[in-house]
């Protein structure tokens, strides 16, 4: 199934551009998504996932056509 993931911010990418179409296998989470590209998952702690416009926890299960952003999450007060 084809998804689109999109890296927003200052943060590492997979890839020179900012966003790429991916085929995953059915079940495939968003979790093990970015763990395939390289992240390690104490990462997932520093970025928002936002799937289809929601922001969403890294073990949803990724669906077809979906639209995946990785946010970097900013610290400050």
């Amino acid at each position: 199934m084809d998804i689109q993931v999109t890296f927003l911010g200052p943060i590492r990418r997979p890839w020179p551009e900012t966003s790429r179409r991916l085929s995953v296998e059915p079940g495939t989470t968003a979790e093990a998504l970015l763990v395939g590209l390289g992240y390690e998952p104490q990462d997932l702690q520093r970025v928002a996932l936002v799937i289809n416009g929601k922001r969403q926890k890294p073990q949803v299960e990724l669906a077809e056509g979906d639209q995946l952003r990785v946010v970097l999450l900013a610290g400050g007060g």
